[in-house]
């Protein structure tokens, strides 16, 4: 009863507290463990450390030595700053500066997680996770000066991933999961309703849009929500190649989203506007739908026990972000102002992390690490809504063992984000496109805790 609680209450913190630029490359969400946190992650298919080895690699399931439960709290706090160089609305409306100033996208965010481990016997262990693994919040204020780009980008994951770990060998572990995922979306932006007067003016020969025919001065928003639940699966093995040394390799499988909700448009409080986007008409609230492939992962890693105090670990993963080809937002009207097609074109990443454990007594184990994150996003296709680059990241962690059944786990990371410069259009025709030109200022630090109950 206590554990289905403690499951519901991290539902509940993933569902309402998840909102900060995204904090792995692309949208992806590293923020799984907090021993492995201290570690920059390194090597974490291997290390097998605590039950969050659920997500990163089932078969060190069957390196816990008791049944326990692993509670953890990610505090993250990135900063964002956006600098504007000459951005500038349509060449046909001018071509006029984009009014507006610049704009931090970050905020501070609390990521929870949850894991159960349960040892059945000797040779097989049962788990069950509760994380996010994918999300994003970029929000800016709804004057800033790309806000016809993107004022809010929030997606928001909760998975849920029962798992199995068993030892085929002596030397050989193995492991599998499953993976429910469910995922809501909701995307925000700026409509220069003043513009669409001022064409509708020209389209009219001056019929119908006059008088509120001023770009920039009568904005309105568009607004579009939906969710799905999908599935899939993660593998893991662990080989025990000497009593010294240990290889893993980890996979996750990609999961296919198929989103539906609805868009609405709101419009300024000019009756001028309102009067003339009911005669062109696309402006209604209607349903929409769109698909979205979270990618899948593979990790290649190693664990090396250099002696009784001191391990050193690392990894190279992989993650397919080519699948994230465009942004298509659909609506069964036709007529729709909504239906919006953002050409995307991610490539695949790496990410290589170092790592050491230092044992310093049964009470306390020091970590460090660091790691070295591609983004999958080329500077042709970068948006507001994620101004992603490479990421190098700096970590320290520690663990106090209180009791015999207590531990208590802490760890703190540094990532340098390569400042990120875009030069984004609102649509593929020049002339009618607004430009936003500009580079960010960058950079994330997290501080995780977790508390970790062994069952002796």
């Amino acid at each position: 009863m206590a554990l289905l609680k403690t499951l519901k209450l991290t539902v509940f913190l993933i569902a309402s507290t998840l909102s900060s630029i995204s904090y792995g490359a692309g949208f992806a969400i590293a923020e799984q463990s907090v021993t492995g946190l201290g570690r920059a992650f390194a090597g974490q298919a291997a290390v097998a450390e605590d039950a969050s080895t659920i997500f990163f690699n089932p078969a060190g399931l069957t390196y816990l030595t008791h049944s326990q439960i692993a509670q953890g709290l990610n505090f993250i706090l990135p900063q964002s700053d956006f600098n504007n160089n000459g951005s500038t609305i349509a060449p046909a409306l001018g071509g006029t500066a984009l009014t507006g100033r610049g704009d931090d996208a970050g905020s501070l965010a609390v990521v929870p997680n949850l894991y159960y481990a349960h040892r059945l016997n000797d040779d097989v262990v049962l788990g069950i996770g509760v994380n996010a693994p994918f999300g994003l919040v970029t929000e800016y204020d709804d004057d800033w000066v790309g806000r016809y780009h993107a004022i809010k980008s929030d997606m928001m994951t909760i998975n849920i991933n029962p798992s199995i770990g068993f030892k085929a060998t002596e030397r050989l572990s193995l492991g599998v999961g499953v993976n429910l995922q469910y995922i809501d979306l909701e995307l925000t932006q700026a409509v220069d309703f003043g513009a669409a007067c001022l064409k509708t003016f020209v389209a009219t020969s001056g019929a119908l849009g006059g008088a509120c025919a001023q770009p920039q001065q009568h904005d309105g928003k568009a607004e579009l929500n939906a969710d799905d639940w999908s599935w899939g699966f993660n593998l893991g093995l662990i080989f025990q190649a000497t009593d010294a040394t240990r290889f893993a390799l980890a996979y996750r499988s990609k999961i296919s989203h198929h989103l539906t909700g609805d868009g609405e448009f709101k419009l300024p409080a000019n009756t001028d506007v309102q009067t003339v986007m009911g005669a062109i008409g696309g402006f209604e609230k209607a349903a929409i739908s769109g698909d979205v492939d979270l990618p899948e992962s593979a990790s290649l890693a190693i664990h090396h026990q250099i002696n009784n105090k001191w391990a050193v670990m690392a990894d190279a993963s992989w993650t397919r972000w080519d699948h994230f080809k465009e942004l298509a937002i659909s609506s069964p009207d036709p007529d729709s102002n909504l239906n919006s097609m953002k050409e995307e074109e991610w490539s695949n990443s790496m990410r290589y992390g170092l790592g050491l454990t230092y044992t310093h007594s049964d009470t306390w184990t020091f970590r460090g690490g660091i790691a070295y994150d591609e983004s999958p996003i080329s500077d042709q296709y970068r948006t507001a809504r994620i101004p992603g680059e490479d990421r190098k990241w700096v970590a320290l962690g520690a663990s106090y063992n209180y009791s015999d059944h207590i531990t208590i786990d802490a760890g703190y990371t540094h990532i340098f984000v390569s400042d990120p410069s875009i030069n984004d259009g609102t649509n593929e025709d020049p002339a009618s496109s607004y430009t936003l030109s500009g580079d960010y200022d960058a950079s994330v630090d997290i501080l995780g805790v977790q508390l970790r109950w062994l069952f002796l």
